[in-house]
């Protein structure tokens, strides 16, 4: 099939779909005809609304998990105890030096 076909029918089905728009968007909605136009018109409407909470809902829960890591994470330690582990050089574990117990000479 050539392209010029291809895009003489996408034009067409295109046509038609907007006049089935324009026809049934006015005074005519009621019509048996414009029934299906608009049954097919709540589907769509139905799965973009469903999409959208979809979506909507998986921002939460990322934002909820993304919370509560960092909540459950901070309960690993108190600021005490981390003042504890907290090394600042080679002894960092010995007690301080006016702690330390003194030699006697």
């Amino acid at each position: 099939m050539d392209s010029a076909k291809l895009i003489d029918e996408v034009t067409k089905d295109w046509e038609w779909l907007s006049f089935l728009a324009r026809y049934c968007a006015g005074k005519n909605i009621g019509r048996a005809f414009c029934e299906d136009i608009r049954w097919w018109a709540l589907g769509v409407a139905a799965l973009l609304a469903v999409a959208a909470v979809w979506w909507l809902l998986s921002r939460f829960a990322r934002a909820y998990e993304n919370w509560n890591h960092r909540r459950l994470s901070a309960r690993v330690a108190d600021a005490g105890t981390m003042k504890e582990h907290v090394w600042s050089g080679h002894d960092a574990h010995a007690p301080r030096p006016a702690e330390r117990p003194r030699r006697k000479k």
